[in-house]
Order: structure tokens, then sequence, then C-alpha cells
């Protein structure tokens, strides 16, 4: 007969009763499981022992747990761990929960959010979806760093008050102060950022930015307050007013819009960029310099595409002093262009296209009056015709170019009507591939002041008809019992065109962008462009051969006539041209090498050599240039350069390490180099980068480029100005403020 002991008995048909019987408020259910569960003499419920209370998808889990059944209160008087509905994890002491589990009040508060950021203070008051931290301290940062005694995260934000809304996903920070590698570098009264659980965009205050300027004696400074708008799902603006102020200099303001919105089959951005002088007396004139950027794109239906670039500024160099680091800093002129795309129009390939191109220059130099409008230029491309195994197609062609100023190479106006007809056909005969092509060209231009010579002007109108034909042929074959399956192609190609030679009296608008490579050499029209044509008769010949890793190519061509425009500019002085060559190996270690090689005079124009190794260092990267050219055996060019560049694996986890640059073996000097160094762990990051320029006269110092940039985790970044000017130059260090983009983050975890 087996004997049960009545205290164990009752003891866990009580706990079952507690288990499968909960506790009602508010028609929200909680479960409670302990090694012990008792009550006192007040009726409270006393869970002992691995206790543990669920409601939902929230979990409490202590030693000790006590449940106040007159007034509805968790009461938790040791250590607990609370898991919220979204698994985000409170640790905590000496406090209690109301019975729904949205209300608590505890100490020592220890919070993990569920993306693995960390809140930690001294207390805490939990109300609904919102939790107020006193003394708090907020770091995305998992990992730790020992700084003497002291063991913190990279970095934290400290704040007298943190209030972290878990619904509307921010963080709000009273009195915070930022902490790095546990120092001090900037305080800030009240500080709003997003949630490290926010995905969602919302209006607000991003970070301030504030700059301290040092000029002679006078010290200024600059604040800026971005705020941004979020106008809607597809819309978002954002504002930036910088004020200027102190020192005695002449205050003034700066107002940045960037408007960005998303529409149906593409994107528009506008940035606007003005300042004023709101400040001054009797100032009219309250807009001084303005810049106006704007990109849009867009499918307008199945068949037409829409994009407009545009530029302008009021002034010269406006966008150069408010945006130094911006492309558009570098051009001669800012550029406003309209392209309209159409496809398969007429047949599934067809192309067609409307460019307009307005300049507005940006720089006071003569030649920019030589920049062209372009208004309009239209192409249309027909697609491609099959029959009879002739593959057709044709080109049309329309342009209006004007200028302030013509010269030996361009007219001051210039129209074009172009027509070009193009067939191919391919046959196969005995392993050999036989293509047959033939271009025609008609083209009618109307010119105005086309410079020949010292005020020598010609204007007038030209029609030239122009055919190009040509026939290849191309034998691949292997050799029985062959090295790797080696594969050989030989080549060969006649070129027939008019001997007749380009006119100086049209000007060259599209065909100025022109070089003897393997790209165009079997092409019928080598040129870039149809204003010049190529005036050959020529054959061209080559081999190709291949294996599984190894390429290699080299071809040449013979002139029959001796005014071979394209011939002759690019440097073959006789109807023999120089010989191109380009062998590639393809392994672990790349490896090519492409030459052309003068047979005349026997020296090699240009050799260029790529390497390319990646290696359990990093990858590693190498490019030299040998490049000459001779006029009456005397070389005029000379040219011998290594651009090489390193960017090593990361070094423990974080760290990276990069250079390159660009050095003239003839001048032994290095033209150009950079150095850099990263280091992106889970939520911080820093960009130290160095260039420097130098210069073959001894009287130029070289120009060194220093910047600093620190990247924080759901703050964003920041990067300096030069740090490498000289107190004679400038002493002023600025800080310019970067969008948030985590992933830079996500990719070192």
């Amino acid at each position: 007969m087996i004997k049960f002991n009545k205290f164990f008995v009752i003891k866990y048909i009580l706990f079952f009763t507690l288990l499968f019987t909960p506790i009602i408020n508010n028609a929200k259910e909680i479960l409670v499981y302990a090694d012990s569960i008792s009550y006192d003499e007040n009726q409270n419920l006393i869970a002992k022992g691995n206790a543990k209370i669920f409601q939902q998808n929230k979990l409490i889990q202590s030693d000790l747990i006590i449940y106040d059944k007159l007034t509805n209160k968790i009461i938790l008087p040791s250590k607990f761990v609370f898991r919220d509905e979204n698994n985000n994890y409170f640790e905590g002491e000496n406090g209690f929960f109301l019975k729904n589990l949205e209300t608590a009040e505890f100490n020592n508060p220890k919070i993990r959010l569920k993306d693995g950021s960390r809140i930690i203070g001294e207390k805490i008051k939990r109300v609904g979806k919102v939790d107020i931290i006193s003394k708090g301290v907020y770091s995305p940062c998992k990992s730790r760093i020992k700084v003497g005694n002291f063991i913190c995260p990279t970095w934290q934000l400290e704040g007298e008050k943190i209030l972290h809304d878990n619904e509307n996903l921010f963080l709000y920070q009273k009195h915070s102060k930022m902490r790095v590698l546990n120092t001090p570098i900037f305080y800030i009264p009240y500080i709003v950022t997003p949630s490290p659980l926010r995905k969602n965009r919302k209006s607000g205050f991003l970070i301030p930015a504030i700059s301290l300027n040092f000029f002679d004696t006078k010290t200024s400074q600059s604040i800026s307050f971005p705020y941004y708008f979020n106008i809607s799902i597809d819309k978002e603006l954002l504002f930036t007013p910088i004020i200027n102020y102190g020192g005695g200099v002449d205050s003034s303001q700066r107002f940045v819009f960037d408007y960005n919105q998303m529409i149906s089959g593409g994107h528009f951005k506008s940035e606007i960029t003005f300042d004023s002088n709101f400040e001054k007396e009797n100032n009219n004139d309250w807009l001084t310099d303005a810049s106006l950027i704007t990109n849009y794109k867009k499918n307008l239906n199945q068949k037409f595409r829409i994009e407009i670039d545009s530029a302008l500024e009021t002034s010269k160099n406006y966008i150069q002093r408010t945006k130094p680091n911006d492309d558009l800093s570098y051009t001669n002129s800012l550029s406003t262009n309209f392209n309209l795309e159409g496809f398969n129009l007429n047949k599934i390939d067809d192309y067609f296209k409307v460019s307009l191109n307005f300049y507005q220059t940006n720089q006071e130099n003569e030649d920019n009056k030589t920049i062209p409008t372009v208004l309009p230029k239209i192409r249309y491309f027909s697609g491609y015709s099959n029959k009879y195994g002739n593959l057709t197609n044709s080109t049309y062609e329309f342009y209006n170019i004007f200028r302030d100023k013509s010269s030996l190479v361009h007219a001051k106006k210039q129209q074009k009507i172009s027509h070009k007809f193009s067939l191919k056909k391919s046959i196969i005969y005995n392993s050999t591939k036989i293509h047959i092509e033939n271009e025609i060209y008609s083209q009618l231009f109307n010119t105005e002041k086309k410079l020949i010579s010292n005020n020598n002007f010609k204007s007038g109108s030209y029609f030239r008809l122009f055919p190009i034909f040509g026939i290849s042929t191309e034998t691949p074959f292997k050799l029985k019992n062959n090295f790797q399956d080696l594969t050989f192609n030989p080549k060969l190609n006649l070129t027939i065109s008019p001997g007749i030679s380009n006119s100086n009296k049209l000007s060259n608008e599209d065909s100025t962008n022109n070089d003897f490579s393997f790209g165009n050499i079997y092409n019928l029209n080598r040129f870039s462009g149809t204003d010049k044509m190529d005036n050959s008769k020529r054959i061209t010949y080559g081999l190709d051969t291949n294996t599984e890793n190894f390429k290699s190519s080299v071809s040449q061509s013979y002139e029959f006539t001796d005014n071979s425009n394209f011939h002759n500019e690019q440097g073959n002085d006789d109807n023999l041209s120089d010989l191109l060559g380009s062998f590639e190996y393809l392994g672990k270690h790349e490896l090519s090498y492409n030459f052309r090689f003068d047979i005349n005079d026997s020296y090699l124009k240009k050799q260029n050599i790529n390497y390319k190794s990646t290696t359990n260092l990093g990858e590693i990267n190498l490019l030299y240039l040998d490049q000459n050219s001779k006029i009456n055996n005397i070389i005029t060019k000379d040219i011998e350069t290594l651009n090489y560049s390193f960017l090593s694996k990361k070094i423990n986890n974080f760290s990276k390490i990069n250079f390159k640059g660009l050095y003239d073996l003839k001048k032994e000097i290095n033209k150009e180099y950079t150095i850099g160094y990263s280091y992106f762990d889970e939520c911080f990051g820093i960009n130290l980068d160095f260039n420097r320029k130098s210069y073959e006269e001894d009287n130029l110092k070289p120009q060194d480029i220093l910047t600093l940039m620190f990247s924080f985790k759901n703050i964003g970044s920041y990067k300096s100005n030069n740090l490498a000017l000289s107190n004679i130059d400038n002493l002023d260090i600025n800080w310019e403020n970067y969008k948030i983009d985590n992933d830079k983050f996500e990719k070192n975890q």
C-alpha cells in the first residue's frame, strides 16, 4: 500500500489550481509558476524558487514574486527579469508591476532591446508604452573597452532623464552628454533620436551641429538645427537652417532644403540652398546667393522614360563654396539636361531619344565660350530586321548645336540631319565564318562661322553620301593533343570606303574621343561619331588564342590609301599600322598585359601591365603604364607611371587599412597617394584618411588633405574638414553631419 504525504498533495493541488485557474483582471490572464506557492496572513500570493508570471507574450522571472491582491500589484523585492511582447528584456530589483504589466516602477534598470542596444539607469517608471529612466545611459554597443580600471562601451549617451517611447519608437534625452571611450565630447540640453527599434520615418529635429571657427584673433560660431519632415509615405523633406554669429564678422544665414519623392515608376529629388542677411539694417537684398539642383526620373508608360538633371546657381563658384565635396564643384560648367527615351515603339528592339542640353559657365575662363548648347539632339534606331539572312537596321539623327565662340574644331552653329543604313550577313563555309557588312551614311550639314585659319570663317550647307563596305573571316581550330585544350582563331578583315578626306569646313561635334585599340580596330567606321568618317581602304588581320585560364590577341592593319584620317590622327605614320597585342591570365592571381608596338620605328608606343591578387593579407592591385611617341626619331611624349593600391582584410574583426597612389617613374615623384584606416564594430566607426598631391615645380608645396570621421550607430556620422591646413592657411575646424547609415555597422557584425 502506497502512502502519500498530505502536505505534498496539498502543495501540488494548490499549484495546479493556480496553473489552470488564472487570475482575471480586465479580461487579461496571468499564469503563475514556482517551486513553492503560498499565501500570507493578508492573502497575498507568495511564489518562491524559479518563479514566473506569464501574460500573453510577456514574462516576469524572479526567485521571489509577491502578488498583492488588494492593490493588484506584483511586488518584486529581489532581482528579476521582465520580457515584453516585443522581446525586449528588462532587469531590475526592488520594484513592482501592476497586474496588467503595463505600469511599473523599479530600481537599477538594465534594458536590452531586441536589436542589442542597452539602456541602464538608477530608476525606471513604466507607463503603458513609455519608459522613463532617471540618470540613464544609452549605448548600442555590445563590446566593452577597458579604460584604466573602468570598463565602458565604446560610446554612450548619458541623460538626466531618458524617455523611450516604445510605441512611436523615439528616444528623448534631457541634459544629454556623449562619451567616447569614457571621455565626454559634447553636451546638449535636449536631444531626440529614433529608437533603435524604429523602422518607419517620423518628423522631428535631428542632431544639431555646432562649429567654432577661428580667424586671426576673432572667434565665430555656426549652429544648425536640421528638421526632418515625413510628409507622407513617399515624400520627405530635410530642412537645415545654419546660423553664423559672433566674432565681429558679418553674420549670415544659410538655408538648405533637401526634398525627395518616390513617384510611380521613378523618383524626384530637389535641393535648394540660399544665403541671406536678415539682420542687416535697411537690407532690401535679403537673398544673396542660391543654387538649385534637381533630378527627375520617371517611366511615363511601358515605352517612354523621361529624365531631367539640372544644376543652377546665382553666382559663379557658389556651389564650390557651399558643397566643396560635390562632383559639381569640379566642373567648368553647370548643365541642365532633358532626355526623353522611347523603347519598342514600332519594333521590339527600336530606340528613340531626344536630348536638350543647356550650360551655365562655372569658371571665369575664355574657353567656356566654346561650351555648346544642344537644342535639340534627336536619335532614332529602327531596330533589327532579319530577312533572307540579312540583318539590317537604320539610324536617324538630328542635332542643333550652337556656342558663343567658334574655333578651329567647332563652328559657332551647326545642324546635322543624318541617316545610316546598316546591313550584316553571316555565312559559315567549311568551318569558316564569313561576315559581310555594309554601312551607307547620308548626311546634310548646315554650318555657320567655322574657323578655317586666322580670321577665315566658312559658312554653308554640305551634303555627304558615304558608303563603307567590309568583309571578314574567322576560323577557330584546335591542334590534336594540344596543351590545355588551346584554341586558335585567326581573323581577316577587308574594309573599303571612299578615299575622300574629311573637310575642315565641318564642325566636329561627336567624333572627338578616339583611340586605336582592340575596341575599334575591326569597326567599319573607327571614329566614335559620324561628324568625321573613316575614309580608309585597309586590311586587318589578327590571331586570338585561349584556354580555360589564358587569353591572347594580336592584330594589325595595312592601309592602301595615304590620306586615311583616322589612321594618321592616331599616330600611325606609315601604311602598316602599329601592332596591338593583349595577354591575359585568369586564376588565383590575375595578370594582363597590353601593348602597342610601332613596327616601322621598332619601339613600344604603349604598354600596360595590370596585376591583381587576393592574398591572406588583402587585395593588391598594380597598374603599370609606359607610353611614348616620336617625331623624326625624337621622343615628344614619354610617360611611365605606376598605380598601386592595397585593401587589407579585417584586422581583429573590425579594422582595415588601405593605401593607393600614383608614382611617376620618369620624374621620380609620387604624384598622389592616399593612406586610410577604418574601424567599424557593431556600433562605432572611425575613418582616418590622408591624401597628398605633389607637384613637379619646386616652388609649389604639396597639397595635403587629412580628414577624420566618426560614425555612431542610430546617431549618424561627423566628418571633419581638412585638418592638415597650417595655422597660416586656416584654423577653422568644422564637422559635417552625415545621414544615419547603419548598414556599415551591420556588415561588420
